[in-house]
């Protein structure tokens, strides 16, 4: 067995394993999904608390703003609006990316961290617009934001982070593209070479006597030609 077929199964083997482990990770994510939304209302106080009235505490899934003002009002993170419900099909879609082509498993793992990142802070953006918003407009903001402005936000997010998933996974690197490297000749034109013209285009060679030292006669039947023998008609 030739060391390119060992590293060929030892690649696919790899490559079986790490899609199993994130098939792993995103039912895992679906069952703790209670713990997730708790460590979310954590990161979500953090913004509440910097953009709207009053202070900010989380307690489980509950972000509760407004403390120190007259009213106080508790965010509640769902099952539906955590960011468990972006993270598991990004997860799923990586898994497929793996399994159908041929990326590289450390661009795979790259893009899907940033797909991750960006889905964890567009869902974080709209629970401080929301909590923003009710400070500020009370109920009929926080329906407005949450409901329409936030959820369209969270898709916009949603769909930006599955294409850099795609783009990062699937995109060659520089060294590997063709036509990249300057040396690379599959791409270069075909040089030039020179064409040697038909006899009959060739520019006339100069003729020269036999003897340049010796007199000069004239041709009496052709004159003005090179000098010759005499025309012995």
């Amino acid at each position: 067995m030739s060391a390119t077929v060992v590293s060929t199964r030892a690649g696919g083997a790899s490559r079986l394993l790490l899609a199993a482990a994130l098939a792993g990770l995103a039912g895992l994510l679906s069952v703790v999904e209670a713990d997730t939304r708790a460590a979310e209302a954590q990161l979500a106080r953090l913004l509440v608390g910097a953009i709207a009235a009053g202070r900010a505490v989380a307690s489980g899934s509950v972000v509760y703003f407004g403390i120190g003002t007259p009213e106080v009002m508790g965010l509640s993170i769902t099952t539906m609006c955590s960011t468990t419900v972006l993270v598991v099909p990004l997860v799923l879609l990586a898994v497929a990316v793996i399994g159908i082509t041929r990326a590289r498993p450390a661009r795979v793992g790259l893009g899907l961290a940033v797909g991750i990142a960006i889905a964890v802070a567009c869902n974080l953006v709209r629970f401080g617009s929301a909590a923003w918003a009710y400070s500020a407009y009370g109920r009929d903001g926080f329906d407005l934001v949450h409901r329409y402005i936030g959820s369209l936000f969270v898709i916009a997010g949603f769909i930006a982070a599955i294409l850099l998933l795609l783009r990062i996974s699937l995109r060659e690197p520089r060294r590997h593209r063709a036509g990249a490297d300057p040396l690379d000749r599959t791409r270069m034109p075909p040089a030039r070479r020179a064409e040697t013209p038909p006899p009959d285009q060739r520019a006339p060679r100069a003729l020269l006597p036999a003897d340049p030292s010796g007199p000069l006669r004239r041709d009496r039947r052709h004159p003005g030609t090179r000098p010759g023998r005499k025309d012995r008609r």
